[in-house]
């Protein structure tokens, strides 16, 4: 993995965080994509300290909000020539019904449509840096999920646990 430009959402903690330590430590650039500064800081500093790896970035995005996403997809392609590696990893799961700034339930939109996006504003800049890979995290809950079309953002009937499953359960399919 030495000098390959891994890019990876959710990295300030648990499986991202996981993910970006153990690909630095085998050399590899990191791209942490964060939505809060400090706690990315925090992860990038235990990072590059754990895997003597200087090579550790930190962008901040909001995967929320399709624009940021857009800017955030614009940053990597100004900022990086390749990518080798892009892991769709950020994810939440909130207790009562929230809506985006652009209208859609927060769970669905970070949880699935942020990585569709992420990946398609990437997508070319991937192939160009062939071999790459997109990696989506995912969790064994899709199994409890239906895809209620009449209710796909808990419009009708909020319930988090059945968001998250429904989100995951998007993303395998």
């Amino acid at each position: 993995m030495n000098n390959k430009i891994c890019i990876i959402t959710g990295a300030n903690a648990g499986i991202g965080k996981a993910m970006a330590l153990a690909l630095a430590q085998q050399g590899a650039q990191i791209v942490m994509v964060c939505r809060n500064q400090a706690s990315g800081e925090a992860a990038q500093h235990e990072i590059r300290r754990l895997s003597s790896n200087p090579a550790i970035e930190l962008l901040l995005a909001d995967l929320s909000s399709q624009a940021s996403i857009r800017e955030l997809a614009s940053q990597i392609e100004a900022h990086y020539p390749q990518i080798h590696v892009l892991v769709n990893n950020a994810g939440l799961q909130l207790m009562d019904r929230q809506l985006s700034v652009d209208g859609i339930e927060i769970t669905w939109a970070v949880n699935h449509l942020a990585p569709f996006l992420l990946t398609n504003l990437l997508l070319e800049r991937l192939k160009a840096s062939a071999p790459a890979r997109v990696i989506s995290t995912n969790s064994i809950v899709h199994r409890w999920a239906k895809l209620d079309w009449d209710n796909l953002q808990g419009e009708q009937h909020y319930d988090s646990n059945e968001a998250y499953h429904r989100s995951k359960l998007a993303n395998l399919l």
